[in-house]
């Protein structure tokens, strides 16, 4: 017996209470205890974690401590194969190893969540805080199924019984998280978040199956006494938790889950409980804020004003709103913080918290008045005294996110001081660049345009002087600030190309080129400029990057430049794209204006991508996360301009399936399929014209462009030319038959049944054709087309049947 079997017999075992299934059941998870004690093959392992996953429930204390142990010591043991693999072994330790034997413990955890609450708590929150991040995601994932509210389990619907068991779950995790020493509640600081702010939910989900559907429902978590005492002991733990950590982020991420007690589910009616839960909840945590918030940095008081004003605008309870405005009075009084929220404020509320209009009172529809309000306090900094706002500057600059679009208004108010103060902001860049290195670009556009460029010139000089690798920020800025200033330094730029070749940094490198494009609409210099790009462009090939393409594709100067270039130029480029990990939009952009001027160049680096690829190409494509393609499904916009010459482009095509048939339906024949996505009649034509003149070469080339269709009518004509060259027996015409059969996607239970019956419809008249070879192939066409219909039907019914039963619905 298979193990996929023993481990269903198993399972129909689990659900009898006889003794001979108690014994089995006995024996099962014995063994599986031991083997998961000391076992080090993965596929017995593998068994082992299934067999408790089938009956584990019966035994649930002794398995939830086996699936913790295991978990616990897995990491250490040297994992093995069983000898059927060979020498494949040591390729599958890849997918398959002591990880993903972990994350098969985690979910086996996960179905015995109810039954043993602490302990699953307990070696899951260990897990969360592992190194490695499949494993920490399972258990993060596990935690939040743990801690939400479900209205299955909740209510018992659907139980024999039809009786819930309410907020056992969550009150047996506050007990759990409660015993936490306050360093174990740091250690697993991301998973007891997780499962507080689970526990904080105001609503709770469902999913019931059945043979045709899946029904998801959804309700309003209930204010009953277990769901009461969960919320307020979660938002104690929360407020404890608040306390003990260290770092803002950590911070941020508790008032995030703070906020979510708040906050009531915003669809349907509420009843009064449900009302009074949420209404004193957001009225703790408003005092909790407004408790925090007087001390607190000031990207933490932007996120508390943020969320305050969110639970005034969004709570009907007047006592709630009053909480909420006494969180405002404290930041108002606040002027450090009035200042940040000019400068900063991506988050911070500008409007009137009493008008119902949210586009009055959200942040980012005041930044117009944000810049104008940036550039006086820009202009009176002198008044209050530079070293005050050095400190200013340097606190600002500490703010935290991944985005810095949103900085907009500080980078402005930067570059106005640059440019008002040009002695005070060099004396910034000497004395903390460093600190300042995610701001440096608007600091120094202000100076360049100022009368200290000669000032800035040796500080910029020393930079790229002193510049080494993985340290290569301040080289960055300075090639990107050119972007925006009056002048453009062609010969710096140059420097900042030899430096970043030297240092082999291709951020810089991309970036010179990316200028160089963007400002080659200034005559004086254009041709440097362009010699420039062709400089950088050369490097870029030789460190095998071709990303530049993603950062100038939506610039018109980047058409303008590529269209301007000569046939050796061009070939330049092409070279370099066809490092591309993949040919995305960006890329067709450019590929579409060498296209448009030299078709033929971008069919032979199409044809180059698929049959001579960069060797170097698939791994770096998986150095940047993504996955290496040849071809994109379908183009954007580059068979516009490839199209209009098929007879060429066939040719290329043809070139290269002489020299390379292996494969040809997802190469050449593909390449030919995005390009005429419809088929069009001169496309047509040109097969045409090879079916009728050439050998059996063509005729194979012609039967394989065919397969990359999806058996779509528009084929037909060609396939009906190609079945009248091929004599009787032939295997091509194989081929044909399987390029007509071929239905791309299809849905429902009976997909493929009607979709072989419409391809029957479609060839009925091949029948009356006057030629024998097209009415011979009909005839056995349509007679398997037939019989593959009837072969469908039957299996679906047969599968609708078979999920009824299994369902218990018949």
């Amino acid at each position: 017996m298979d193990s996929a079997t023993r481990i269903k017999v198993l399972g129909r075992l689990a659900q009898s209470s006889t003794s001979a299934a108690d014994e089995a059941i006995r024996r099962a998870c014995e063994q599986a205890f031991s083997n998961l004690a000391e076992g080090t093959e993965y596929e017995a392992l593998e068994f082992s974690i299934e067999v408790l996953g089938a009956v584990g429930f019966r035994r649930s204390k002794e398995a939830v401590a086996a699936i913790d142990n295991f978990i616990r010591s897995v990491g250490g043991r040297r994992i093995v194969h069983s000898g059927e693999y060979g020498a494949l072994a040591e390729a599958l330790s890849k997918y398959r190893n002591a990880f993903t034997l972990m994350s098969k413990g985690i979910e086996v955890l996960s179905g015995l969540r109810y039954l043993e609450t602490p302990a699953v708590v307990d070696v899951l929150l260990w897990a969360s805080a592992q190194a490695e991040e499949s494993v920490r995601k399972e258990a993060t994932s596990a935690l939040s199924g743990l801690a939400k509210y479900n209205l299955s389990v909740y209510y018992g619907q659907g139980t024999e019984g039809g009786r819930g068991i309410g907020a056992e779950p969550q009150l047996a995790v506050i007990d759990t998280l409660e015993k936490k020493t306050d360093e174990e509640l740091k250690t697993y600081f991301r998973g007891v978040l997780t499962l507080l702010e689970g526990m904080l939910s105001t609503s709770m989900e469902s999913a019931r199956w059945s043979s045709t559907a899946v029904t998801l429902s959804r309700a309003a978590t209930p204010a009953d006494e277990g769901v009461l005492s969960s919320r307020q002991r979660s938002i104690a733990l929360l407020k404890k938790l608040y306390g003990l950590v260290e770092t803002k982020s950590q911070k941020l991420s508790i008032i995030r889950a703070l906020n979510t007690a708040a906050q009531a589910q915003s669809t349907g009616p509420m009843d009064k409980a449900y009302a009074d839960m949420i209404s004193a909840n957001a009225q703790e945590v408003l005092a909790f804020f407004a408790y925090i918030v007087k001390d607190e940095d000031l990207q933490i008081v932007q996120r508390l004003e943020h969320d305050s004003y969110w639970i005034h605008y969004h709570s009907p309870s007047e006592h709630v709103r009053a909480a909420a405005l006494e969180v405002k009075a404290v930041i108002d009084a606040n002027e450090e913080y009035a200042i940040y929220k000019t400068l900063i404020g991506f988050e911070g509320i500008f409007g009137d918290w009493s008008k119902p209009k949210r586009d009055e009172s959200f942040a980012l529809g005041s930044q117009d008045s944000r810049v104008k309000e940036a550039r006086v306090i820009a202009s009176r900094i002198a008044d209050e005294g530079l070293d005050v706002w050095r400190r200013r500057i340097l606190t600002f600059a500490k703010t935290e996110s991944n985005d810095m679009a949103t900085f907009p208004v500080f980078y402005e108010f930067l570059a106005e001081v640059a440019g008002s103060y040009p002695v005070f902001a060099l004396d910034l860049l000497t004395k903390d660049s460093e600190q300042l290195s995610k701001f440096l670009i608007p600091i120094l556009r202000g100076l360049w345009d100022s009368e200290k460029r000669d000032e800035l010139l040796p500080l910029i000089q020393r930079w790229v002087q002193e510049a080494r690798p993985e340290e290569t920020t301040f080289l960055y800025a300075c090639a990107k600030l050119f972007l925006s200033t009056k002048h453009v330094d062609v010969e710096l730029l140059g420097k900042l190309l030899d430096k970043a070749t030297e240092l082999k940094d291709v951020f810089v490198l991309r970036q010179v080129a990316s200028v160089a494009i963007a400002r080659s609409a200034m005559g004086e210099v254009r041709s440097e400029l362009k010699a420039l790009f062709l400089r950088a462009l050369s490097r870029l090939t030789e460190l095998k990057d071709a990303n530049w393409v993603r950062e100038i594709w939506f610039q018109k100067e980047a058409k303008e430049m590529v269209a301007e270039l000569l046939p050796k130029e061009r070939s330049e480029v092409l070279r370099n794209l066809r490092l591309l990990p993949q040919i995305d939009y960006r890329a067709e952009e450019v590929l579409a204006v060498i296209a448009e001027r030299e078709p033929r160049d971008v069919v032979e680096f199409l044809c180059a991508r698929l049959y001579e690829p960069d060797e170097h190409s698939p791994a770096l494509a998986l150095k940047e996360g993504v996955e290496y393609e040849e071809l994109p499904f379908q183009f954007h916009t580059l068979q516009d301009a490839l199209a209009s010459d098929p007879k060429m482009v066939v040719q290329k095509v043809l070139d290269c399936y002489r020299k390379d048939s292996l494969l040809f339906e997802f190469k050449g024949a593909k390449l030919l399929q995005v390009i005429f996505p419809k088929f069009p009649e001169p496309f047509q034509g040109a097969l045409v014209r090879l079916v009728h003149e050439g050998g059996d070469a063509e005729l194979e080339f012609v039967a394989g462009v065919l397969r990359a269709y999806s058996g779509e009518v528009f084929i037909h004509p060609v396939a009906r030319e190609l079945i009248k060259r091929l004599p009787p027996g032939s295997p091509l015409v194989t081929e044909v038959e399987i390029a007509l059969q071929s239905t791309g996607v299809v849905s429902g239970e009976y997909g493929m049944a009607e979709a072989y019956e419409r391809k029957r419809l479609e060839v009925l008249d091949w029948l009356q054709d006057p030629d024998d070879r097209i009415r011979t192939f009909a005839v056995k066409y349509i007679s398997e087309l037939e019989v593959m219909r009837d072969s469908e039907r039957a299996r679906a019914e047969e599968s609708i049947a078979l999920r009824k039963f299994n369902y218990g619905e018949e």
